[in-house]
């Protein structure tokens, strides 16, 4: 075979040799990077803390950590979370019981992870700095807004309704440090009694962590699945 015809074979031959002999370079170069990363030991493994135990349980099957900054996130996170619960069920024949749901509440969504006591008293404050309006900155006045829904509304998707499924609400402690100083200037009290109320208070399935950062990263290193939630 001579020609134009010819060449393209040899091409054809040249690159599949090269795509196979890639295939064969890939794990050894991702393995060489890996170890150059480490210093030319062996590959990076977390040292697990006792105080992120919460994450660990060996029943479940998948786990899923989302990540919210915002009000509207806090809000969108619990819909995303229940999807995963309803896609696992449905499709899958996963209970919810055997999944792993963690939902990092920090920076301006840190307040929903406080109960409705708080949200009573705090809420108008709350409010004000979320830059909540009309009829979401009055709700904030009565509870948590995200936490429970009206009693005719079974299938409202809340805290409380993920809570009972196994979810877990990572609860900022630096920005509750931050939120409790601003009510504390705001109403005259002590920052350091507004913050030991407010740690007392947690919403169902909430829990105190040292700051929203670290719980995602302890999450991902316990095999959760990440996800950012913009809005």
């Amino acid at each position: 075979m001579r020609g134009p015809a010819r060449m393209a074979d040899r091409r054809t031959i040249i690159g599949a040799g090269a795509l196979l002999a890639g295939a064969g370079a890939v794990p050894a170069l991702a393995e060489a990077q890996q170890g150059a990363a480490s210093g030319g030991g062996p590959a990076y493994t977390p040292q697990f803390e006792p105080q992120d135990a919460w994450l660990d349980d060996s029943a479940k099957r998948h786990r899923m950590v989302l990540d919210t900054t915002s009000a509207d996130a806090a809000a969108s996170a619990l819909f995303y979370a229940d999807n995963f619960y309803t896609a696992n069920h449905s499709a899958y024949g996963i209970a919810p019981q055997a999944l792993g749901v963690a939902i990092v509440l920090r920076h301006m969504s840190t307040p929903f992870g406080f109960n409705d006591a708080m949200w009573k008293k705090y809420g108008a404050l709350i409010a004000a700095q979320l830059k909540l309006e009309g009829a979401r900155a009055i709700a904030a006045t009565t509870g948590n807004p995200l936490l429970s829904a009206a009693k005719d509304d079974k299938d409202a998707v809340t805290i409380a309704a993920l809570a009972a499924k196994g979810a877990r609400f990572a609860v900022c402690g630096m920005a509750t440090h931050g939120l409790a100083m601003g009510l504390a200037k705001k109403t005259g009290a002590k920052a350091e009694d507004v913050e030991k109320e407010l740690r007392a208070n947690l919403a169902p399935g909430a829990l105190m962590v040292a700051a929203g950062v670290v719980a995602i990263n302890r999450a991902q290193e316990h095999g959760y699945a990440f996800m950012y939630v913009a809005e």
